[in-house]
């Protein structure tokens, strides 16, 4: 039997853990935190 890895939600915001098929996404396709609903997007950077 073979084992391969999972994809997991790193949350930058709280810490928290998950499997990528269990988080939301918004409609954006950018993962929601089940925890505390964080969204990263991309970053705006001033030139």
């Amino acid at each position: 039997m073979s084992t391969e890895p999972t994809s997991t939600f790193d949350c930058p915001n709280c810490d928290t853990t998950a499997p990528s098929t269990s988080v939301p996404y918004d409609t954006l396709g950018y993962a929601v935190c089940p925890v505390c609903s964080y969204s990263g997007g991309p970053i705006a950077t001033d030139d």
